[in-house]
């Protein structure tokens, strides 16, 4: 899932906005989520009206960002990077 985590201390902090944008996994229709990892964390940013795709090994993400909503950002990441324990930067 990728969404506009409001629990994440980013949004606490600052609540204006839809940041930050973060990707997790569930192994269980959805009951319990986890590898919760922001994907995009700027303080000033929207992330929205993302759509998702898998390709091969990869996973490709488009959504519109900041500034004024009117930017297109498309993301590729390796399938894996959802699955490391490890927090990493993704490649966009």
């Amino acid at each position: 899932m990728v969404w506009n985590n409001g629990d994440d201390p980013l949004a606490r902090k600052q609540p204006v906005g839809r940041r930050p944008l973060t990707a997790a996994i569930s192994k269980d229709e959805g009951a319990t989520w986890e590898q919760v990892r922001n994907l995009g964390e700027d303080p000033q940013g929207w992330y929205c009206y993302t759509a998702i795709e898998f390709v091969g090994d990869d996973v490709l993400l488009a959504h519109c960002e900041y500034p004024g909503l009117n930017s297109l950002q498309v993301t590729r990441l390796p399938v894996k990077w959802l699955y490391q324990a490890t927090p990493a930067t993704a490649d966009k």
